[in-house]
Formats: C-alpha cells, sequence, structure tokens
C-alpha cells in the first residue's frame, strides 16, 4: 500500500510541476508573440523569416541568392517592413529543396502552419512511446517544445526523423535509413547514424541511408544546379568563424566551443576541447551501440554523443532531448530506475529553457556538462544490461539436466 501511496504521489508532482512549466511557457510564449508582431510585424518565428525568404528566392528562380544575407533580408521585407534583419543562410541545397513551397502563403500564415505541424508530428511520435493519459502534460510542457516553436525552427523536423529512425530499425531497417538519409537536411545531426548502423550491424539500414542521402542530395543539386555546392561550402566556412567569434550568440548555444568561448577561453584551446568531446562521444556511442541492445540505451548515447560531436548545436535542437526522456521513461517505469537517471532526465526535461536562461542572465552554458552525463547514463545502462545477461545465463547454467 505504502508503495502504491508513493507512485501515486509522485505522478501528482509530475502532473503539477508539467502543468506549471506549460502554463508559464504558453504565457511567456503570447506575451513574446504580441510584443514581436508590434515590433516586428510577426508574431515570432524570427528564424523562420529567413526560411520563407530563401523559398520565396527559390521560387523567384533565385535560388543562389538564398546564400547573400543582403538578398535574405531584403526579402524579408516582403513580410514586414519592420521586421528584424533575419539570420544566414547556411543550409544545404537539400532543406532548400524541402522549404521551397514555404512562400506560397504569406510569411506569417506559413510560419503557423509549419510551427504547428511539425511540433504534431513530433507530439504524436512522443505519444507512440508514452501512450498513457498521464504523459500528456509532461509532453506538451517539455520547454523544447516551444523554444523550437518560438524561433520558428526545425528541431522538430529533424528530431521527428531520427525517432521515427529509432522506432523502425528492428521491423523496417530500409525505411529507417530514409528517414536517416532524410536527414541530409541538417548533417551535423546525423553524422553519427553510420557509425552506429555500422557497430551495430545493421546494414540493410545503413545502405537504405546511404543510398537516400546520395539520390536527396543529388536531386537538390540537379534542381539548383552544381554553382549551389562552392556556395554551400563557402557559408560552412562562413558558419565556423561566426560561432568561433561569436557573431552568432553563444548563449543560445549548446556546444563545448560555445560554451568555452563564452567564458572567454582562446579560439584554439575550445577547438581542442571541442574536438576532445566529439572523439569521446563518438568512440562510446560506437562501443554502446556494440555492446547494448535495448533501444532505449542506443537512443540516449546517440543522442548525447551527435550533441558532443558539432560545434554548432543550438538550444532549439535540444527538442531532441524528447527522445531519450521519453524512451528512458518507459523503461524505468518497466524495469526500474538506476540511481540518478530520474533526476538527469528531469533536468534534460527543462534543459531547453535553462539553458537559454543561463547563457543570458549567467553566461554560463551547462549543455555540454548535460550531455555527457546522459552519455554516462547510457554508459551505465549498458554494462547493468550486460551483468542482467551475464546473470541470467548463470542461473541457467546451473539448473540440473535429467
Amino acid at each position: 500500500m505504502s508503495n502504491l501511496k508513493a507512485h501515486w504521489l509522485n505522478l501528482a508532482r509530475v502532473r503539477i510541476y508539467s502543468a506549471t512549466i506549460f502554463i508559464a511557457l504558453f504565457i511567456y510564449e503570447i506575451r513574446c508573440a504580441r510584443f514581436n508582431w508590434k515590433l516586428n510585424g510577426m508574431p515570432n518565428g524570427l528564424d523562420f523569416v529567413t526560411f520563407w525568404a530563401a523559398s520565396h528566392l527559390s521560387l523567384e528562380g533565385k535560388p543562389l541568392l538564398a546564400y547573400s544575407l543582403d538578398a535574405i533580408a531584403g526579402t524579408a521585407k516582403l513580410i514586414s517592413a519592420n521586421i528584424a534583419t533575419p539570420g544566414p543562410w547556411f543550409y544545404p541545397p537539400t532543406f532548400l529543396l524541402v522549404i521551397q513551397p514555404l512562400a506560397l502563403l504569406p510569411g506569417v500564415v506559413s510560419y503557423a502552419l509549419f510551427a504547428l505541424a511539425t511540433t504534431a508530428v513530433f507530439v504524436c511520435l512522443l505519444r507512440r512511446i508514452l501512450p498513457m493519459s498521464a504523459a500528456w502534460l509532461p509532453i506538451l510542457g517539455f520547454p523544447g517544445l516551444w523554444l523550437n516553436l518560438a524561433q520558428g525552427q526545425n528541431g522538430c523536423v529533424t528530431a521527428s526523423l531520427a525517432l521515427a529512425a529509432l522506432l523502425l530499425l528492428r521491423r523496417r531497417p530500409a525505411l529507417a535509413g530514409v528517414c536517416i538519409g532524410l536527414l541530409a537536411i541538417k548533417p551535423h545531426l546525423g553524422i553519427l547514424f553510420p557509425l552506429a548502423l555500422a557497430c551495430a550491424g545493421m546494414w540493410v539500414a545503413f545502405v537504405a541511408a546511404a543510398l537516400t542521402a546520395v539520390a536527396f542530395t543529388g536531386v537538390s543539386i540537379g534542381v539548383y544546379g552544381a554553382h549551389i555546392i562552392p556556395l554551400f561550402l563557402s557559408s560552412l566556412q562562413t558558419a565556423n568563424g561566426y560561432v568561433a567569434q561569436g557573431f552568432l550568440p553563444w548563449a543560445q548555444m549548446a556546444s563545448p566551443l560555445a560554451m568555452l568561448r563564452q567564458a572567454h577561453v582562446g579560439i584554439e584551446p575550445a577547438y581542442m576541447v571541442q574536438g576532445c568531446f566529439a572523439l569521446a562521444g563518438a568512440g562510446t556511442v560506437a562501443w554502446i551501440w556494440r555492446n547494448a541492445q535495448a533501444l532505449e540505451t542506443r537512443a540516449a548515447a546517440l543522442v548525447a554523443g551527435t550533441f558532443m560531436v558539432s560545434p554548432y548545436i543550438y538550444n532549439y535542437d535540444a527538442v531532441w532531448l524528447g527522445i531519450p526522456i521519453a524512451l528512458l521513461t518507459v523503461k524505468g517505469l518497466r524495469d526500474g530506475w538506476l540511481r540518478w537517471e530520474r533526476e538527469i532526465l528531469f533536468v534534460c526535461w527543462l534543459y531547453p529553457a535553462l539553458g537559454e536562461l543561463s547563457g543570458y542572465l549567467l553566461h554560463i552554458e551547462f549543455g555540454p556538462l548535460l550531455f555527457v552525463a546522459l552519455l554516462f547514463v547510457a554508459v551505465r545502462r549498458t554494462f547493468w544490461e550486460k551483468s542482467m545477461s551475464a546473470t541470467v545465463q548463470g542461473r541457467l547454467s546451473v539448473v540440473p539436466t535429467r
């Protein structure tokens, strides 16, 4: 009876916390939307303005101008004369192909449809993992959804592709590979998938992902012409310089490089530490996918490792944290929790909001430390899984035979 009472008390606390965060974020989102509407003529979604402007240029037959900040800024004025200067376009031609239809609608309408539709898809996928009614509030209160929604970013698009791939790997490996290949819209977020699949021996998904990525890239180059390739590569160099010098706000970023640069560490030492994080993350992901069997463990390692590898990681990308949170929650409720797991997952759940506040108010970015903690959870789960397997095999080996 005491265990049942504790369970219901914990459930009530989760609902209260989730409802509080949900209400606070909803009110904050509305206030920001009103403020931005008066100031810019756009209710949030200022990052989406770049997508819409690139789409408009492409529809006008001038896709190469998407890589010109002046062209993007001038086109954005079609949404509102008072709109703030949008960010530059650093994306590959694959993503330009995906977002090309966006400018068929007015900017505000297009933003609303894009943001709500992509968020709904990711929420539906999370509900497949957490179908219980008690999961609605933690899902809807997840700050990652709201941060991505407010900025009009593509975090829910990439997170949906990653989660769909993970859920399909066992039963539909070819379709899972297609989802992974479509991550070519943001290649640095899919960079560890090939390593993970190779270490797990999932060659059907590996080949399907490679073929999809090559075909997707080939089609986009065929549509826009080969001249778009040097423009994209040049934009990567520009983005790298912007991150290193702080022209892109470090307070909104979650990479080790940004964390150290915000702490006034020099460029070369910061890159060295970023490289160490990348090697450690990639190596650990490879080991876990080689040794672990549980989807939950592998997914947690892959998400944490992905965020440790790339220096170009924003807090809105942390909507990906919803994947290990959901999967490990189900596993914890089913098989039992290991020590500190719930606390780490709770901080992961709060991180998209806390990361922004910490970056702007305290000038401290703790995202990389959180990703290391999540990777630690995956490593410990792998050892626990191996020890349980060894225990079961040991018990079977001492069963007397007739």
